[in-house]
């Protein structure tokens, strides 16, 4: 396993800007969006274990989605005012 910074990068600006889009439309169900793209970080690392697209799974991308889930929750709340 090796741990590139350019995939952890990309992996965390996408759920930066799914979890931000998500928090900014589905505002009342913070908690709902917060397991579902928990969830999608998950599965896109089974699939990538399946061999089915050539890559492996990586803990730390998922550790990447989640920061990055982190990161456009929070930004969501102080751009809507929510807290």
């Amino acid at each position: 396993m090796t741990f590139t910074h350019d995939g952890k990068l990309i992996h965390s600006v996408a759920f930066t800007v799914l979890a931000a889009s998500a928090t900014l439309g589905w505002r009342e169900h913070k908690a709902k969006l917060i397991v579902l793209l928990t969830f999608l970080g998950v599965t896109i690392e089974v699939v990538q274990g399946a061999q089915l697209i050539g890559r492996g799974p990586d803990v730390f991308d998922w550790v990447a989605d989640c920061a990055g889930m982190a990161c456009g929750i929070t930004i969501a709340s102080w751009t809507s005012g929510t807290g």
